[in-house]
């Protein structure tokens, strides 16, 4: 069998990392993480940057959670319980809610943080 175990730590660390960059971005108001804003978004011309952290502190706590918990849970089942297909499961709701939180935060940013259309004279 297959070991997967320093992919699930990086998952863990990866989940602590989001959970951090979460609490850090609602603690000082500042934007600047790329984990958490994709590549096409200008955090400095951003509509409502309040609105966006307001908007998806909860849900990339909650994704990083949900990672460090699957992480946890695939190592513990590798080395302890042994149950048939629970690694499958546990990465498929990993991916599930990760999938989940993409659309979401795609959504936010595109709400919260896309300049200001101009206006036409």
């Amino acid at each position: 069998m297959i070991s997967f175990t320093f992919i699930d730590f990086v998952i863990i660390a990866v989940g602590g990392y989001i959970i951090y960059a979460s609490i850090q971005m609602k603690r000082t108001g500042d934007i600047s993480n790329s984990a958490l804003v994709g590549k096409g978004f200008d955090v400095k011309k951003a509509v409502d940057p309040q609105g966006y952290i307001d908007y998806i502190y909860m849900k990339a706590i909650m994704i990083g959670v949900v990672s460090i918990l699957g992480g946890v849970l695939d190592i513990v089942n590798e080395k302890y319980l042994h149950i048939p297909y629970l690694g499958i499961v546990s990465s498929v709701i990993i991916f599930l809610v990760l999938i989940a939180y993409c659309v979401v935060a795609s959504k936010a940013q595109k709400k919260f943080l896309s300049p200001k259309p101009r206006e036409k004279k």
